[in-house]
């Protein structure tokens, strides 16, 4: 068995947003004979849609420090900033759109300038890690997989069905000890169509057709099939209308900031007047529960401070704040246009599905499978920082004491 460890490679098909209940033998057989096959462990998640980071470095969001924005001590605007605070939000939110649009650095287009510049961003969006897999190495310090097993390793990415086959062909020419490729288009499409019946019978199918390849030709190369989700997606019922709500606080919006994506918005306040007033409205609104920094503890988020918020308002699963910061006018029309498998925001601008919900929700629950029957796990459930150190485990590779998960092998 030590042998066979020193010369296993792995190849891990990680698709997020699969869902085990929309699994059948119809539309996803090889999955459900994977599951069946092998030992399936389920995997705990974060209440938030950026999970690579800490899948793939070992370590929870106050370490890897990738956690949206943080907010620091205010800075008093420039007469230039003050200037560009006088234009009406569409008119700088467009503008930043473009250069987001030519910049892959830039970020949070949607973002308001006089709210924006306030945010130091610790974002990971999947355009960057895309473009260039080399700032997946490390985080804060952190070695993830790729920075520990170097050349030996590689990082692909896809968020459309059409590059399937030849991801599949080309990833089973190589010789590598770790591959990893994230199939987005699955996660993208169901954002947009979990509503549609017939549609997403299809993309459960072309995606079960890729995991079939990749495990044909595993089984002829000699290597091991890791399929890996670490969530799936909950249909949206309903809008929250936050901002409705706030507005009858009578707050000046320079008193307090926000960053609100669609399944939780976090808030700082600047004046003790501000959290007074508003607090106990966020309290009493109906679909979603607010906790301050210090309670996210009890779901592994456990900052010493308030810099990446004060308090968190988190939506029930079904349920998304809109508008958000996510949601502007042309920059939606735009993606529907050109988005690939997008072009239903166009009628309608709100996610039909959705995810980055409290953990307890169906909708946040992901799976592993090591198609291996060598291999057996030492539990059925997992947490995101013990994908790293089971793939270390099976590689026979020795496991950095950065890494605060364990291995379930």
């Amino acid at each position: 068995m030590e042998n066979q460890k020193q010369e296993s490679r792995i190849l891990v098909c990680y698709v997020p947003g699969l869902d085990t209940r929309l699994l059948s033998s119809s539309a996803t057989p090889t999955v459900s004979k994977l599951i069946e096959k092998y030992s399936s462990v389920e995997i705990s998640t974060l209440p938030n849609t950026e999970l690579v980071p800490t899948l793939l470095s070992g370590v929870y969001p106050h370490e890897n420090l990738v956690w949206q924005v943080s907010v620091d001590a205010r800075q008093q605007r420039s007469l230039f900033e003050k200037l560009i605070d006088t234009l009406p939000d569409i008119v700088n939110t467009t503008m930043q759109g473009i250069q987001q649009k030519l910049d892959a650095d830039f970020d949070l287009a949607g973002i308001p300038p006089r709210r924006r510049r306030e945010f130091t961003q610790h974002r990971f969006k999947y355009t960057r890690r895309a473009a260039s897999p080399e700032i997946m190495k490390r985080f804060n310090g952190n070695e993830t997989l790729f920075g520990l097993l170097g050349e030996s390793s590689q990082y692909t990415f896809t968020y459309n069905f059409d590059e399937l086959d030849t991801i599949a062909r080309d990833s089973l020419a190589n010789d590598l000890r770790f591959e990893f490729i994230e199939m987005y288009a699955l996660d993208l499409y169901q954002h947009w169509h979990l509503d549609n019946k017939a549609g997403m019978h299809k993309a459960l199918q072309k995606t079960d057709d890729f995991i079939a390849k990749l495990r044909e030709g595993c089984l002829q190369n000699g290597k091991t099939l890791v399929l890996l989700s670490d969530h799936g997606q909950e249909p949206v019922r309903g809008k929250i209308p936050l901002f409705d709500v706030i507005k009858t606080s009578g707050v000046p919006s320079i008193d307090y900031n926000y960053y609100c994506e669609l399944a939780c918005c976090r808030f700082w306040f600047h004046t003790e007047e501000a959290r007074k007033r508003i607090i106990p409205k966020l309290q009493e609104m109906e679909n979603c529960q607010l906790f301050h920094y210090s309670e996210m503890q009890q779901f592994n988020i456990c900052f010493e401070d308030n810099r990446f918020a004060e308090y968190y308002l988190m939506a029930d699963a079904g349920y998304i704040f809109f508008p958000h910061d996510f949601y502007q006018p042309i920059a939606n029309f735009y993606l529907g246009l050109f988005g690939p498998a997008q072009k239903s925001r166009i009628f309608n601008p709100v996610h039909r599905g959705n995810h980055g919900y409290l953990p307890h929700f169906p909708s946040e629950k992901g799976f592993m499978v090591v198609a291996d029957e060598q291999v057996q796990p030492s539990r059925q459930s997992m947490s995101l920082i013990d994908f790293a150190p089971t793939m270390l485990d099976y590689l026979d590779s020795r496991k950095p004491s950065s890494m605060t998960g364990d291995s379930i092998l």
